[in-house]
């Protein structure tokens, strides 16, 4: 009798089934890949919000690694990277975090990054690994057609600078509690 064959989270996702947020968060260069995470990859992610969304049970699709990796020829860096590159100033947490909010490209309007969460996959999880793409740091334009000018006015001169993006991503979308746990 043949074993039954497992068939793992995502493992036949393709990039145009990711929405468009996910898609649109990567870089077109280097193109992102399908990757296969182990059982007990560890991942981290500066938030404001808890491990799964308490409406859906699901958690959010977008992490980095704890652990420093290459895949596909990409050398994606770890967290004890990050930290060894900007280290903290006074014991504060600012550099590491101000670094995540301007190269994945994250809005203080969808995030404060306020907390690091670290979390560990149960199963294995495929998902995609590509760069940050560059975002505007503030949702200004979206809003502009309902502004007075007088409101326009106060809208500072950096908010139409880009934050660069850059910072290698995963893209694990579909994940619930049997696919990843909070340390």
């Amino acid at each position: 009798m043949a074993a039954a064959s497992t068939v793992e989270l995502n493992q036949s996702l393709r990039f145009d089934q990711l929405s468009s947020e996910e898609r649109g968060s990567f870089t077109v260069r280097p193109t992102p890949i399908h990757i296969r995470l182990e059982k007990g990859t560890q991942l981290y992610k500066w938030t404001q919000y808890g491990l799964f969304n308490p409406h859906t049970g699901i958690a959010s699709s977008f992490w980095s690694p704890w652990a420093a990796m290459t895949i596909g020829g990409m050398n994606v860096p770890g967290f004890s990277d990050l930290r060894k590159r900007y280290r903290n100033i006074n014991g504060g947490v600012g550099r590491p975090q101000e670094f995540m909010r301007v190269r994945s490209a994250v809005t203080d309007y969808w995030n404060t990054m306020s907390s690091i969460t670290k979390a560990e996959l149960v199963t294995p999880v495929w998902g995609f690994l590509g760069v940050c793409g560059p975002k505007p740091p503030t949702k200004h334009d979206e809003q502009l057609h309902n502004m007075s000018a007088q409101d326009r006015a106060k809208i500072p001169p950096t908010a139409d600078v880009l934050f660069i993006g850059g910072a290698y991503q995963l893209v694990l979308p579909n994940m619930d509690a049997q696919h990843i746990f909070k340390l």
